[in-house]
C-alpha cells in the first residue's frame, strides 16, 4: 500500500489535485483535466484487498461513502427487478462492480483520509462493524424483495 500512496504523492508533487467528488476520488492536472483512477491506466494499479474487503477497507478509513453507493444501488436493483421482473443476478453483478470500483479507488480513498488525520479504526473492529453497516445498508433492497414476493 505504501507504495501506492507514494505514486499519489508523487502525482500531487507533479501538480495534480486529489479530491472527492459524491464519494469518488477525482484526479485532475494542474489545468483541471480530469484523470482516470480506474480502469488498466490507474497510476496505483489495483488493490486487491479493496476489491475482497471494500465494507471493512472503507470502515477503517471512515469512509462511509461506500455504505451509502452500495445501499443506493441495491434498492436501485430491487426495483429494476421488480418492475422488469429480473432475476438476482443482478445483485452479483454489482457486488462485483462496486468490489471493481473500489479495488482501484481503496488507495487514493486512503491518501484523502491521511491527509485529513482522519484516525483509524482497528481493523478487527472494522471487520465487524463494516458486516453490520453492509447487513444495514442491505436491508432496505431485502425489504422491497421481500414485499414483492408477497
Amino acid at each position: 500500500m505504501q507504495k501506492r500512496l507514494d505514486k499519489i504523492q508523487g502525482l500531487i508533487d507533479e501538480g495534480y489535485n486529489l479530491e472527492k467528488k459524491f464519494g469518488f476520488p477525482v484526479l485532475k492536472t494542474s489545468e483541471g483535466k480530469s484523470k482516470s483512477v480506474g480502469g488498466i491506466n490507474s497510476p496505483t494499479g489495483f488493490s486487491w484487498i479493496g476489491f475482497f474487503f471494500p465494507f471493512v477497507v472503507c470502515t477503517q478509513i471512515r469512509e462511509w461513502s461506500y455504505f451509502y453507493i452500495n445501499g443506493i444501488i441495491l434498492i436501485v436493483i430491487s426495483l429494476v427487478s421488480l418492475k422488469l421482473n429480473l432475476s438476482s443476478d443482478l445483485y452479483t453483478g454489482s457486488q462485483v462492480g462496486i468490489g471493481v470500483m473500489y479495488g482501484f479507488y481503496y488507495p487514493y480513498l486512503r491518501y484523502l483520509a491521511n491527509e485529513k488525520g482522519i484516525k483509524e479504526i482497528p481493523i478487527l473492529i472494522s471487520i465487524f462493524l463494516g458486516i453490520i453497516l453492509t447487513f444495514l445498508c442491505a436491508l432496505p433492497s431485502a425489504i422491497i424483495d421481500s414485499i414483492a414476493e408477497l
